[in-house]
């Protein structure tokens, strides 16, 4: 099975979040999503979470800052689903490769967000904002 991570970076504010316009794979091209990728043979989730998000948007955010709140098991494999507050300047995120990044005013989101974005945003509010937050399992 194919191991996934997915993450949503929040402004300071918690009013904006940072999207990708995906240009792959091609089911989720010309659509919004989260940071994330496949995990790689050696690393767990978190590990791919912290790289992953240095590689699409050039911010470094530690281990220790990311909250696991979701996990979603669905034909495509397993995705670990995370949140985490990035306090610099939303100026610091940067394009990588052929995908842009955005910072999305999270009461607005665009028709094009993935559909599992419009509910899983708004837990990843309530699991930065709630210590007692417990994870949410999705199976498909």
């Amino acid at each position: 099975m194919k191991t996934f991570s997915l993450g949503f970076v929040f402004d300071a504010s918690m009013e904006r979040v940072l999207l990708i316009h995906k240009n792959r794979p091609d089911w989720q091209k010309g659509k919004l999503n989260g940071i994330g990728g496949k995990v790689e043979e050696g690393e767990d989730s978190l590990g791919c979470m912290v790289r992953e998000t240095l590689e699409e948007t050039g911010l470094r955010i530690d281990a220790k800052d990311w909250k696991h709140f979701a996990q979603i098991h669905d034909a495509y494999g397993l995705v670990a689903v995370y949140a985490a507050v990035y306090t610099g300047s939303p100026a610091d995120a940067k394009n990588a490769e052929d995908q842009k990044v955005e910072w999305i005013v999270i009461q607005h989101l665009p028709t094009t967000v993935i559909k599992n974005l419009r509910w899983l945003i708004p837990a990843a509010v309530d699991k930065i904002g709630d210590a007692s937050f417990k994870k949410i399992i999705v199976e498909y």
